[in-house]
């Protein structure tokens, strides 16, 4: 968690309404595949409904299951309570923080987007290695990919902010960047037998690192290739060019030769300069 001075020495971040309801759909789900898997109704039964919300990394075209690639995500491990739990400390931490700088939209969209493309990138290990058995998975589910991807975003958003890793060690949010990746990649070389799969992660660092950031990378580049379309327009850049993109169709003010504003010109009026030729009105109402 981030160092933040409070009179107790420690303040608990406070999530907003878009990561409460989403740790709260977790722990649901998480209480109620157990209930199906181990007891109602259990056996076969239960872990073939179970499996039905899992996604398929060895599956043929995905246009035929889609709905997989964002269910997966909410799943957690039924053998055990401590996948539920990281899960959730997790995305509360970092999560929190990140919902306060951008909103409930952005983090909910970077979050399905992290699943979705893990489960993507899984499946494409699956296919182009079809004889490794290690990318051949028939069960993928679980949010570590969008615990990467949150993980990146934060210490991008927070490089040199403090968080303290395992309530104790204090890293860096640059460091904390590099022991996400580092996470990652000891998972692969140690066969981890995580539920959501050795390469999810990945996908989920990936997200993170483009989206996570203001502005985001993706969003750099959106700016970069409206600049160059904006300069290919005219040989001079406005303020309105730059906020309005249909400026240049805009009709021009009548009366005006080619669109340019007329030079300014004095009108006289008023009294004369000289006080001696100036005669008072015979009617005094004039005066006013």
């Amino acid at each position: 968690m981030a160092d933040n001075p409070s009179p107790l020495g420690m303040a608990l971040p406070k999530p907003g309404p878009a990561l409460k309801a989403l740790l709260v759909l977790i722990a649901a789900v998480s209480v109620v595949s157990a209930l199906v898997v181990h007891w109602i109704p259990g056996g076969e039964k239960g872990a073939e409904i179970f499996g039905y919300l899992t996604f398929d990394a060895t599956m043929g075209p995905l246009y035929r299951e889609p709905w997989r690639l964002i269910t997966s995500g909410f799943l957690t491990s039924t053998e055990g309570i401590s996948h539920t739990l990281f899960t959730l400390m997790g995305l509360y931490f970092l999560g929190t923080d990140l919902e306060r700088r951008w909103g409930g939209a952005r983090l909910l969209r970077l979050l399905a987007i992290a699943v979705v493309v893990g489960n993507l990138l899984a499946w494409g290990f699956a296919q182009a290695l079809p004889a490794m058995p290690l990318f051949h998975r028939s069960v993928l589910f679980g949010p570590e990919a969008a615990l990467a991807a949150v993980a990146i975003a934060w210490g991008r958003e927070n490089p040199d902010l403090q968080v303290r890793l395992f309530f104790f060690i204090p890293v860096r949010g640059k460091t904390f960047i590099w022991i996400t990746l580092g996470y990652c990649v000891l998972g692969l070389v140690y066969l981890q037998a995580q539920p959501e799969g050795v390469i999810a992660p990945f996908g989920g660092a990936a997200v993170g690192a483009l989206l996570g950031g203001t502005p985001s990378v993706l969003r750099k580049l959106y700016l970069r290739v409206k600049l160059a379309l904006l300069r290919k327009k005219g040989p001079v850049l406005t303020v309105e060019s730059l906020l309005d993109d249909d400026v240049a169709a805009r009709p021009r003010a009548r009366g005006v030769k080619g669109g340019k504003t007329p030079s300014l010109r004095v009108v006289y009026g008023g009294l004369e300069d000289d006080p001696e030729a100036k005669k008072s009105p015979k009617d005094k109402r004039w005066l006013n």
